[in-house]
């Protein structure tokens, strides 16, 4: 994740008709490699289950090896907004976070917000029209594209990037459990 320090860009290729696509815009964002755990309902301080996904809610955001401002600063999160995280523990100030490559560590719980965000990974996805398969493609994302996440079934999640909206499979993105129905 120290990759991302100051990236700020999304891909996305939006397809005209049966024909090739057009680029509509640059943004950058962080490579995937870590698979997401399964959500259990354990209560935690924060009355909330853990794990559970958030997004980075500030513009900076430092990652420390423990849960206090005394611990040592990992990295920082640089115009980051919107990016998922996963929370798999927590104190009543701090949680111990893990980020889309898989990364571990600290951070205030006043930089995360309870809005749900999504990275997309694999290679190119399609963003479709409805949830389904045979769709209308109406986009296409790139990996490592950060998504806002919307309604989830148990097999696709709405999802919206660069003024698209439109469906992926759960499995192309990361930020949302397997199986998990969001609404």
């Amino acid at each position: 994740m120290r990759n991302l320090i100051s990236i700020t860009a999304v891909s996305l290729i939006v397809a005209v008709g049966a024909s090739a696509g057009l680029l509509a815009s640059a943004v950058g964002l962080s490579l995937l490699t870590a698979a997401p755990a399964v959500a259990q309902d354990v209560r935690s301080p924060s009355g909330l289950p853990v794990p559970r996904f958030e997004t980075i809610d500030s513009v900076t955001v430092r990652m420390r090896q423990g849960p206090s401002t005394s611990h040592r600063i990992l990295w920082e999160f640089r115009d980051q907004e919107g990016l998922p995280v996963e929370i798999v523990a927590e104190t009543e100030q701090w949680r111990q976070i893990r980020d889309p490559d898989g990364d571990l560590g600290w951070v205030h719980r006043s930089l995360l917000s309870g809005d749900r965000g999504a990275v997309v990974t694999g290679g190119m996805r399609a963003l479709r029209m409805e949830p389904a398969d045979e769709a209308p493609t109406i986009a296409y994302m790139e990996p490592r594209v950060v998504v806002d996440l919307g309604d989830c079934t148990s097999d696709w999640c709405q999802v919206t990037v660069a003024s698209h909206t439109g469906w992926v499979h759960h499995d192309e993105i990361w930020g949302v459990y397997p199986a998990e129905v969001v609404q």
